[in-house]
């Protein structure tokens, strides 16, 4: 459970940083690297290190990254024997495993989710099924992953959730919105939370 005063799917402060915040962001799906971000003179974005994302993937899905142990030094993670520092720079070797642990870990949130329907509430669909299309009901658990997962609350009328709510409703060019392609749509969104620069850097 998350500590009061703490924004959801964050690590404690204890273990990370204390940083500013960096405003709004465009709040559209999308893997996290693609283009070119201006940071304004004087201030910096920094990432989480491999052990601070790590952790708070860990607590947004429930589900830990198997390989992460092999992998935490390519992210950065310092050893104290080659490595003394800790990788703070975003990097595309970064963001290859941070995409490949959201990939593992939402796709096995989103299974533990189907599988215990029924019986206590999700981790991703905690207000939604898999049988919801009422848009009502698939926007408010939109709301509820964008608050657990970026720590930010969305309004009626926000435009950042938009493409969000684009990718779960639109009907598909072949075929119908049956459950296994809602399966994958939010496990599409959970990813593209998990990738999100608002989630990654602060």
């Amino acid at each position: 459970m998350d500590e009061p005063g703490m924004l959801p799917g964050r690590v404690p402060a204890e273990i990370a940083d204390s940083g500013e915040d960096d405003g709004d962001d465009s709040g559209a799906p999308g893997h996290h690297g693609e283009g070119d971000a201006e940071t304004p003179a004087g201030r910096r974005v920094r990432r989480m290190s491999a052990d601070q994302f790590h952790a708070s993937l860990v607590m947004v899905t429930g589900q830990p990254w198997p390989s992460f142990a092999e992998y935490a030094g390519a992210m950065g993670k310092a050893d104290f024997a080659e490595i003394t520092e800790e990788g703070r720079e975003l990097s595309v070797t970064f963001d290859k495993f941070v995409h490949d642990a959201a990939m593992y870990s939402c796709d096995a949130a989103v299974e533990a989710d189907v599988a215990a329907a029924g019986a206590g509430a999700g981790v991703v669909l905690r207000w939604a099924e898999l049988s919801d299309r009422d848009q009502t009901v698939i926007r408010r658990n939109l709301d509820y992953l964008v608050l657990r997962f970026l720590g930010q609350e969305m309004k009626p009328d926000d435009v950042r959730v938009e493409p969000w709510m684009n990718l779960l409703t639109a009907t598909p060019d072949e075929g119908e919105l049956d459950d296994a392609l809602m399966q994958e749509r939010w496990t599409a969104v959970c990813v593209g939370l998990v990738t999100h620069p608002d989630f990654v850097t602060y």
